[in-house]
């Protein structure tokens, strides 16, 4: 099943009063020739200590029920831990009650070891791989054409390959002197003519890539591209760049197109992380300026969850290192205190509470969240 905002929208449906168990396992490349590598062992430890704490449970139906289902769920962890399996990052998602629903996702971008059981899956370490590893569009520029690779959760695919054609067939490359050339009659440079030909063939190239604009420019909409970084010379990339307005793609002066997919994402990864990263503090910068003038922005998290109990939030924004508790009302509404039910992991709740009312989540790594740190790592855009 294909890692989206759908598959994530769909997961945080999955509920069981006794039950989900959310499996995440972190396959390292350094450790995955091992028979037995430590990542695996690191799970298993894991699930070790949820069955000694479903053993010591006092409700026997629910001990009785969780240990069976770890039990019957024995392929599938050995699925999860084998080093030959594909996938960097993979997680494991079963309810309890039903054992037909079965959830499972591989990555090539890490997530987090753990093992929980809870009335709802687990999604955090799926979101902050997410955070990572959003859909971007990498295009490689040159004067022969374009290519358009789609770079997502660690996986690069090559999407279409468009040549520009320069067709020079109807036009004739004059050689000779220039006007005024001959013997003892002083004479321009043969070159007059070349760079003539030369400049046709450039102003042709050019307007082959403005023409590509658009369609680039759809693409990415189409894909939910978060980043577009447009890869070559300059010459040619920032004719490219303005053709696609208003979107505002980041040009990479690297000339790399004869690389495979995935070796184009390497060599841009860091180019790629600087762009998320500027991304993400323009967002910060915006909620804060936003909430600052009255508008219809939040900050903190006793604020932003009174509007988020509302539905008002458009799109939540979350420090990837932050933990907060607080309580859930027995209307379901979240707080940060007050009467109801403990929640050791408001983050996770208020994760879901936005995945379920459609609105748009963003984690935020640490030098965009460093915006947010006298805001408890919390805020918000809002729908009014």
């Amino acid at each position: 099943m294909p890692f989206d905002q759908t598959f994530l929208r769909d997961l945080v449906t999955m509920k069981d009063e006794i039950g989900v168990l959310s499996l995440y396992a972190c396959a390292t490349p350094q450790e995955e020739a091992s028979k037995r590598p430590a990542w695996g062992i690191r799970l298993r430890n894991e699930l070790s200590a949820l069955r000694e704490e479903a053993a010591s449970w006092p409700d026997r139906e629910r001990r009785t029920a969780v240990l069976a289902r770890l039990e019957a769920l024995e392929p599938e962890l050995h699925e999860l831990t084998d080093a030959s399996e594909p996938g960097l990052g993979r997680a494991l998602f079963a309810s309890v009650s039903d054992r037909s629903d079965i959830r499972k996702i591989s990555l090539q971008v890490p997530v987090e070891d753990c093992a929980t059981l809870e009335s709802t899956a687990y999604v955090r370490p799926l979101v902050s791989a997410m955070a990572t590893s959003a859909p971007a569009g990498l295009v490689v520029v040159s004067r022969d054409g374009l290519r358009l690779i789609d770079f997502r959760y660690g996986m690069a695919e090559e999407l279409e390959r468009k040549p520009f054609d320069v067709d020079t067939e109807d036009w004739r490359l004059m050689r000779g002197p220039g006007p005024g050339g001959g013997p003892g009659g002083g004479s321009q440079p043969v070159a007059t003519h070349t760079d003539k030909f030369q400049s046709r063939v450039d102003d042709n190239l050019r307007r082959q890539i403005h023409a590509a604009g658009p369609a680039v420019a759809a693409e990415a909409r189409s894909r939910g591209w978060v980043d577009v970084l447009l890869i070559g010379a300059p010459p040619v990339t920032e004719v490219l760049a303005a053709a696609m307005r208003p979107m505002t793609p980041v040009t990479v002066d690297l000339i790399i197109d004869a690389l495979a997919p995935g070796e184009v994402a390497k060599h841009v990864s860091g180019e790629l992380a600087a762009t998320r990263v500027s991304r993400d503090q323009a967002l910060v910068a915006r909620a804060i300026d936003t909430a600052k003038s009255g508008g219809k922005g939040a900050l903190g998290l006793n604020q932003t969850l009174a509007l988020l109990n509302e539905g008002r939030v458009e799109h939540l924004l979350l420090d990837e290192a932050g933990r907060w508790s607080g309580v859930r009302g027995a209307d379901g509404f979240l707080f940060e205190s007050g009467e109801g039910v403990e929640e050791a992991d408001l983050g996770e709740r208020m994760i879901e509470a936005v995945l379920d009312s459609g609105a748009t989540l963003t984690v935020l790594g640490p030098e965009a969240a460093a915006g947010l740190a006298d805001y408890d790592g919390v805020a918000a855009l809002l729908r009014w």
